[in-house]
């Protein structure tokens, strides 16, 4: 079948976005494929398409387990046989899944990077028909990328057993150092290297300093009054401050943030999507995957600490190609505080030390032993057990992670699954016994057909109000079947799930690799550096972007500092020499400088002046600004 038929026949689509067709061309006759696609480019489609072309099942290794299930779910609907591996699983269900991999039966498997260097996985992965191998956010294998993970330097071992099997890699954001790495480590062979374009003609990328930023929130959104945006903020405490602001403004708007049950996370997305709710405000767990095209603004309410980030939460707005405008508001307290937060995910080598210690004990793993091992985090009762600051205790798990210590990965909502594992005669001969739990039996097996064979994520609530018994009741006549070996239960679950990457290490064998976390530190100070100036620089906002990514480009004419430049008859680099050759001559306070240029409007002016000082260009001292000499 030709990629277009299976653009239609699957996804509905007639024909392919602009670089989709030849990045699916490439994937197809057999290259190695790197995609660097922005943020609603489309990158999915790009090994999918291939994955059903190419005979065989399509690998996908992703490091994030809701992105992993949104694609899955997507993928089943379309009629295809999906699969996901998981730390949220059990053995025997990993098991199943590999199985029917190894025996044809499944498209798409999609795998988090950790579980590529288990035995088990390693043992069938042999056995598998692999007919494409594709490596999402694929800047997670740089220790320049903004989100490092060790296992991804591993993923290159997955040529040695299919050598024949093309790679594609696919990201939305690479500086040119994160792009040289892709190709280095997952040593692909002559690839065929596709780029999109970067602008995003129809959005504005407008940054202001504000005196106070919930009025600013408040007036855009009167501004927008009627149309669907996101509002971001860096903690969950701000999402809540800002949600009550303008639901007490009479705004339809909902909060989104990790701390949610999986249950709210599901219903504020739904109401979201369907129009219930126009504005969600929320942390950065909001967004991945999500491709709603209307999205008419988007906010910051406080700015992320890398360009990055706040390049893929901006680019949400004005997926369908209309007018958009994106507003990001700060104050200087606010870059201050950027850089005591980032000094804080740093904590000292010894303190993380014992927070490994401390992890180790809390899941009772014994020196030697956990090696792969999947265990749920209690974030809570962890750090008060042992009484440690939270953010400290959770940035120390985070450097683990970068040591290649653990993987920890989000919290996501896994519902109950569970399979029969007796055949027939057995189940039956047990039902006579037990006639009491004959109903829940037979409700199972009718509404999942395939329950003897696979998992299936049963809604416990729906089922308890079909059998007419409590939800305590339900659980109990589960676990009862549990406990008699007729069913294999996967609990529901909605912690973070902590997986050890090698056996626990006696205390002094345990290493944190200074040199690792040095350079973590440096990649993380130069890129809130980066932010700085994407924030306070005079130029347009969309060439600062397009420059961080390797890419050239006009002003835009549509950011903050287009429009103010056409206020004034200076651009901003005329402003900029006219300042400093008055400061030549003397100090200067604001006033007199605004004097001495004429300007109507020194908005502007603060900016450059703003911008001068903390480039180390002039000073401020005694009201009056200095040339530095």
């Amino acid at each position: 079948m030709k990629a277009e038929d299976i653009l239609k026949k699957y996804w509905g689509f007639e024909s392919f976005r602009k670089n989709q067709s030849e990045i699916v061309g490439s994937v197809i006759n057999g290259h190695d494929t790197f995609a660097l696609l922005p943020t609603g480019g489309g990158k999915s489609i790009c090994f999918q398409v291939p994955g059903i072309a190419r005979d065989g099942v399509c690998l996908v290794i992703s490091p994030l387990i809701a992105l992993m299930q949104d694609q899955v779910t997507n993928l089943k609907k379309r009629g295809l046989k999906a699969y996901s591996i998981d730390s949220g699983m059990s053995r025997r269900e990993i098991d199943i899944v590999l199985d029917n991999a190894k025996f044809g039966e499944v498209d798409f498997l999609y795998v988090s990077p950790e579980r590529l260097q288990t035995d088990l996985f390693i043992a069938r992965f042999k056995q598998m028909k692999i007919g494409l191998i594709a490596i999402d956010e694929a800047h997670c294998i740089s220790q320049w990328g903004h989100d490092f993970r060790p296992p991804y330097l591993e993923i290159y071992k997955l040529r040695d057993i299919h050598p024949n099997v093309p790679i594609i890699a696919v990201t939305a954001t690479a500086t040119e150092h994160v792009k040289e790495d892709i190709i280095t480590y997952l040593q692909l062979k002559e690839p065929h290297y596709f780029e999109g374009n970067f602008a995003r003609e129809n959005i504005s990328y407008e940054v202001y300093q504000v005196p106070q930023k919930t009025k600013a929130i408040l007036k855009a959104c009167n501004l927008f009054k009627g149309h669907t945006g996101i509002v971001y903020c860096q903690t969950r405490r701000s999402t809540k401050h800002v949600t009550k602001l303008l639901i007490a403004h009479n705004f339809s708007a909902g909060v989104y943030h990790g701390g949610l049950s999986g249950m709210e996370r599901s219903d504020k997305l739904k109401r979201w999507l369907n129009g219930e709710i126009r504005i969600i405000v929320a942390t950065n767990a909001f967004g991945m995957g999500i491709d709603k095209p209307d999205v008419r603004f988007v906010l910051h309410y406080e700015i992320p600490d890398n360009v990055e980030a706040y390049y893929q939460e901006a680019g949400r707005a004005g997926r369908d190609g209309k007018a958009s405008r994106t507003m990001a508001f700060f104050d200087q307290k606010d870059l201050t505080k950027q850089e005591h937060q980032l000094e804080r995910t740093f904590p000292p080598i010894e303190f993380i030390k014992s927070v490994y210690r401390a992890l180790c004990n809390y899941f009772s793993i014994a020196i030697g032993s956990g090696a792969h091992q999947s265990y749920s985090l209690d974030i809570q009762g962890f750090v008060h057990k042992y009484n440690f600051e939270p953010i400290t205790a959770y940035n120390a798990l985070k450097i683990l992670e970068m040591n290649g210590s653990i993987v920890m990965n989000e919290a996501v909502f896994h519902p109950t699954k569970l399979m029969f594992i007796v055949n027939n005669k057995t189940l039956y001969s047990f039902q006579l016994k037990n006639d009491k739990y004959d109903p829940l039996i037979s409700l199972l097996s009718r509404s999942y057909p395939g329950i003897f064979s696979y998992y299936y994520a049963i809604q416990e609530r729906k089922i308890a109000q079909r059998l007419k018994i409590s939800m305590k009741e339900l659980n109990n006549q589960l676990s009862y079947l549990e406990k008699h070996g007729v069913v294999d239960i996967t609990w529901q679950s909605e912690l973070p799930q902590v997986v050890l990457l090698h056996e626990r290490l006696p205390d002094d064998y345990m290493r944190i690799d200074q040199s690792i976390y040095d350079q973590r530190k440096k990649v993380a100070f130069d890129k809130l550096k980066a932010l700085k100036n994407f924030v306070l620089a005079p130029q347009c906002r969309s060439v600062l972007l397009l420059n961080y990514f390797g890419q050239d480009g006009e002003p835009c004419g549509k950011c903050d500092i287009c429009l103010a430049e056409r206020k004034t008859d200076y651009t901003a680099t005329e402003l900029i020499e006219h300042i400093k050759n008055l400061l030549k001559d003397k100090p200067h306070s604001l006033s007199s400088l605004q004097d001495e240029l004429h300007l109507n409007d020194n908005n502007q002016l603060q900016k450059l002046l703003h911008w001068l000082t903390d480039e180390g260009e002039i000073t401020f001292q005694s009201n009056t600004f200095q040339l530095k000499s």
